[in-house]
Formats: C-alpha cells, structure tokens, sequence
C-alpha cells in the first residue's frame, strides 16, 4: 500500500510547531535546550502523530531533532505513548546541531557528545535512523579526512544502538556528490548510509548527483515547493527523481518536506498526493 512508505516530516509544518530548539551539553553532560528561532504554534509534537494519520491518512513520521522540547525520559516516555496511541512509526530523527567537520578538535569532540545524545534519543521513540549533516569547513582548508573520522564515530556508536545515521546532501561539504561518495567509501560501515533529498541539489547536476547517491539510500526526502494546476511540483521534474528512486531498486520510506511559501497544512497534503501517483 501506498500509504506504507509515505512519512511526514515535522520540518514541513514548522511554522505551525511552535520554537525551534538547538541544543549544548551542560558539565554534566546532559542536553541543555535554547530557543534558536521563535514560531507559531498551533499543533503540538505530541500531537503531530494522530493529526497526520487522521489528516493525511499517513501512519509514519519524521521527527526533526529541533521540535524536541527535552530529551528527557519523561518527555520521550510521552512522545512514544503518543506515537503508540496513533499506530504511527518514526523513520528517522535529523539532528542539527553541532558540526562534525570543523577544525577544532575539542569543539568538534563536544559536537559529536551532543550528537550521539540525540541518537540516543531517536533509538529510544524507536526510530530506525538519524540524519547527520557533515557540516563546512573555511574555504580553502577543506580537509574531508576529518569528516570521514567523524562519521566513522558516529556509524560505531549507531550500531550499538542498532539504527544508521544518515548523510542528506544538506549544504557544506555534502553539496558535491563526489564528496558523498568519498565519505560513503572512507567511513565504510553499514551502518552509515544516505538520504537523498530531491530538492537540495543545484538543478545543472541534481538529477546525476542523486543516481549518484540512491545506491546507498535508505531514505528519501520528497521536498516540494509550489505546484501546477494538475498538482505537480513546478520548480523541478519531481517524476524525473521518482523514478531515478524506484528504478534504483530503492524500497524505503519518502518523506515529505514541504518547503514552499504557500499554506503548509495545504502543501503537505498536496505533497502526499503526488506521492500517491507513483507508489
């Protein structure tokens, strides 16, 4: 059923979930939560599971790391009767904070703490992966080797956990697909695998850049903008990518990223119904 391998992302809904939340580690080491951009809120992350099952007829979810309020047990304990209540599963956690790449190796070292914390925190609500961004580095002192160590942490620490993290080409260093490739190679860990998102690449190379990629994905990002009279996404060949996907053998989840300027409860069901097209 179509409807099996169809997930929303909270990140599509954003302007409706209230703060987005950034996260330090206290000398404890324990998550320290700090308001990065305020947002209206009229639906809750408790609340997100039933509303899209009930709204969208959707039973998975994509729970951005920046919609968590704590990453308490009794928060979590919470999110996950929710999720139970609703008979919705989560995918995956994307996680943004910190940076994995950068120089400095103490600050570096306290990112990948404050990472492998929420990674925790995603195998806890039961999610099957999280998304780490390789992050950037100064131009001109690009030095991917300490990327790859990195993610080479972070694949060890997510096969105790019994989950992958995940590389979307989100910006930085995953902005050329020869850099994916190389991190997939130099980490060389199943457990380390790939989240095309069809909508983050430059149109001159997105459709190569993703055949590129979906020999290692295990997760999609199915980000539109604005659409047509018929219902199509209008800035680039949302069909192109589908089938770039399915002919990749790829059987995962899509989850929708609705980006676009337009009402984003709207986008999200009209997002959700181009998928319906193609699977």
């Amino acid at each position: 059923m179509a409807n099996d391998r169809i997930a929303v992302s909270t990140w599509s809904l954003h302007g409706h979930l209230g703060p987005l939340y950034g996260t330090t580690l206290n000398e404890r080491g324990e998550h320290e939560f700090a308001v990065r951009s305020e947002q209206p809120e009229d639906l809750s992350l408790f609340a997100f599971p039933r509303f899209i099952k009930e709204r969208y007829g959707v039973s998975k979810a994509e729970l951005c790391q920046m919609h968590f309020r704590s990453s308490d047990k009794s928060y979590l304990d919470e999110l996950r009767g929710r999720l139970a209540e609703a008979a919705v599963t989560v995918v995956n956690v994307p996680i943004d904070v910190g940076n994995i790449s950068q120089l400095d190796e103490q600050a570096r070292r306290e990112d990948l703490e404050n990472i492998k914390k929420w990674m925790d925190v995603a195998a806890y609500i039961g999610s099957p992966c999280a998304r780490v961004n390789s992050g950037h580095q100064p131009e001109g002192q690009e030095d991917i080797a300490v990327t790859i160590d990195s993610y080479k942490e972070l694949a060890d620490h997510a096969e105790k956990l019994g989950i992958r993290i995940l590389l979307e080409n989100h910006g930085g260093i995953s902005s050329d697909p020869e850099n994916i490739l190389r991190l997939v190679e130099g980490v060389g860990s199943d457990w380390f695998r790939l989240c095309p998102d069809f909508g983050n690449f430059p149109e001159e190379i997105r459709y190569r850049a993703l055949e590129m990629m979906f020999p290692y994905a295990v997760m999609v990002h199915a980000k539109t903008y604005e659409f047509d009279q018929n219902g199509n996404e209008s800035r680039y060949d949302f069909g192109r990518c589908m089938e770039i996907a399915l002919s990749s053998g790829y059987d995962g989840p899509f989850s929708v990223e609705f980006e676009g300027p337009g009402d984003q409860y709207e986008g999200v069901g009209k997002t959700v119904q181009l998928l319906r097209r193609y699977l």
